[in-house]
C-alpha cells in the first residue's frame, strides 16, 4: 500500500475536476483487508447518489494508479455534523461555527478546548470559549472537528 497522503492526495486531485472535496480519509485494519474510509463533501451536500458514484470512480483511481495492494473495503460518505476540520481552508469556511479541538501539548493544564471559530488565516485561528479567546497555530492541534449544538 502507498502511502496515506500519496492516497490521499492522488484521489482528492481525481475528485477536485467535479467539485467535490476530499475532506478526510481514514484507514484501518480489518482482519486480512484495509478500510479505506473517505469522507467527501459538495456544494449543497453529498447524496447517497453522490456517495455511490463516487465508490465506483475512487476505485477506479485506487486500481489504475495500483495505490492499494490486496483486498480493500472502500466506504465512501459525507463528513456529517460533526465533520474533521483539517486545513486552513476548513477552519475559513467555519469562522462562527463551534469546534472542539484537542491539543498536541496542553496549554494550562488542559487539552481540549471547545467554542466559536472567531477568525482563521493560513497559520492559525482564533477560539473563543464564552470566557477566554485562544489563538492556535494549526500544527498544534491534534484533531479539530465541528461541534454543533444539536436542537431536537
Amino acid at each position: 500500500m502507498k502511502d496515506p497522503k500519496t492516497i490521499e492526495q492522488t484521489v482528492a486531485g481525481a475528485l477536485e475536476s467535479q467539485g467535490v472535496e476530499l475532506v478526510d480519509l481514514v484507514i484501518q485494519n480489518q482482519g486480512r483487508k484495509k478500510l479505506l474510509q473517505f469522507f467527501v463533501d459538495k456544494e449543497g451536500g453529498v447524496t447517497l447518489d453522490d456517495c455511490s458514484a463516487l465508490t465506483n470512480q475512487i476505485d477506479a483511481v485506487l486500481e489504475m494508479e495500483n495505490l492499494i495492494e490486496g483486498a480493500y473495503i472502500l466506504e465512501i460518505s459525507s463528513p456529517g455534523v460533526k465533520r474533521v476540520l483539517k486545513k486552513p481552508a476548513h477552519f475559513k469556511k467555519f469562522v462562527g461555527e463551534r469546534v472542539r479541538i484537542v491539543l498536541k501539548t496542553p496549554l494550562n493544564g488542559c487539552g481540549f478546548f471547545t467554542g466559536g471559530i472567531i477568525s482563521a488565516d493560513d497559520d492559525g485561528f482564533v477560539l473563543a470559549d464564552g470566557t477566554n479567546q485562544y489563538r492556535f497555530k494549526y500544527d498544534d492541534v491534534k484533531k479539530a472537528n465541528l461541534d454543533p449544538v444539536l436542537e431536537f
